[in-house]
């Protein structure tokens, strides 16, 4: 019998999210909420917003993924603005001060080719060495991220970030939920919200007092991660690593998160991520 539910659920969703406009509404909702327990845990999405502050319809995209954390909760949609792109949409100049990109986003924009904006990815799905499928306007990540949540959960993920001093301390430990015939790799990174800057809107007007969120600030990892575990993996594995970094004294701790996501290193499918405050 074909499957009605994903259908209508998607139906639902894109009626639920007709309503836009173009400039966010502060302050940012939503803020974070810690990983489940695994048996509750439902596969999650991570949207990557390839973002600029001279990117006059990227505010369009912030807004779309607010819309999405404010239908379904910050843990089961995860937004990371990724500032990177031509020059004329992140470079800084005196109308627009603030230097958001990052080498590690660089690299990111470079190897899966996202050289517009705004563009998004949603949880990597669909990447191939050549071709642009894994890219999405942010019209479609609605859609999309109906399909993942959707889906079936292949890896379950743990979290705790701790701030002691200077240093940043996260555990984490994933549980396969089904066989996998494939190594997995994880990413820890860290994101900051409340960013007050300049922003360019769709209407050419420039906001003095913009505020950014889900702004990617830097890696714990290394950017194509680590190994968690071999090939093969079974329900039974319980896999579990620590990562520490410095942190960094211009970030506001209280408006930071941390992310994590597992994915497949053979494809960079993202299987779950999810996101945490910061003890």
């Amino acid at each position: 019998m074909k499957k009605i539910f994903p259908i209508a659920f998607v139906t639902a969703l894109i009626a639920l999210l007709t309503v836009s406009c173009d400039v966010i509404d502060q302050p940012f909702k939503g803020g974070t909420i810690d990983t489940t327990t695994t048996t509750q845990q439902l596969r999650n999405v991570l949207i990557e917003d390839f973002t600029g502050h001279r990117c006059k319809n990227c505010p369009k995209a912030s807004k779309k993924i607010e819309e999405l954390v404010t239908a379904f909760g910050s843990d089961r949609i995860i937004g990371l603005a990724i500032h990177a792109g031509p020059g004329n949409f992140t470079n800084t100049t005196a109308d627009y001060p603030t230097d958001f990109t990052t080498n590690e986003g660089k690299q990111i924009q470079n190897f899966f080719g996202t050289n517009f904006l705004p563009v998004g990815m949603v949880n990597r799905e669909n990447w191939t060495a050549s071709g642009n499928a894994h890219w999405s306007g942010y019209s479609n990540w609605p859609t999309l991220s109906a399909e993942a949540m959707d889906s079936t959960l292949r890896v379950a993920l743990n979290v705790k970030a701790t701030l002691n001093g200077t240093t940043l301390t996260v555990t984490t430990e994933a549980l396969p939920q089904v066989s996998l015939l494939h190594d997995l790799k994880y990413v820890v990174l860290v994101k900051e919200s409340g960013i007050i800057s300049p922003q360019l809107l769709p209407d050419d007007t420039r906001d003095p007092d913009y505020v950014h969120n889900n702004v990617l600030r830097a890696f714990v990892t290394d950017l194509w991660g680590e190994t968690l575990g071999t090939s093969p993996l079974v329900t039974s594995d319980v896999l579990n690593d620590t990562q520490t970094m410095t942190w960094n004294n211009d970030w506001v701790k209280d408006n930071s998160a941390v992310v994590v996501y597992a994915f497949n290193p053979e494809n960079y499918r993202i299987l779950q991520v999810v996101e945490v405050a910061i003890d």
